[in-house]
């Protein structure tokens, strides 16, 4: 069977509505998922590349979990897919590490209301 590695990527899990409820679900199925927080592993912003890629040879799917911001990933996440998803070892010359794998995105929103437009980020759109 083919396991699923999830990658997270929240600045502040504890305090997430969302990704934190994701995550307690996912680690239910220990068998079929691995969890992996990013700021749990790296605290002081130091990725260990080598058992990153390692993590990633271990698994044939790899999904992305993170709260937009500002329609990007948080920084530390792009951190970690600039330095372990490199070249030479993911694309380019060489770079077939990750041929084969499926990747998918698994990324959260700032909502409340139902309408999408409840977020403090609407508000100075919203102004009269």
């Amino acid at each position: 069977m083919s396991k699923t590695l999830v990658i997270v990527a929240h600045p502040n899990l504890a305090q997430s509505r969302i990704n934190k409820h994701w995550v307690e679900a996912l680690q239910k199925h220990p068998e079929q998922i691995t969890v992996h927080d990013l700021h749990a592993a790296y605290s002081d912003g130091n990725i260990d590349v080598a058992a990153e890629q390692a993590l990633i040879a271990a698994h044939s799917r790899i999904i992305l979990q993170f709260p937009m911001f500002w329609f990007a990933t948080p920084a530390f996440l792009k951190q970690w897919i600039d330095q372990v998803l490199a070249y030479g070892w993911a694309y380019g010359p060489d770079g077939d590490k990750f041929e084969g794998k499926s990747l998918g995105l698994a990324y959260s929103t700032r909502g409340g209301d139902g309408t999408g437009l409840s977020g403090w980020w609407t508000k100075p759109f919203l102004a009269q």
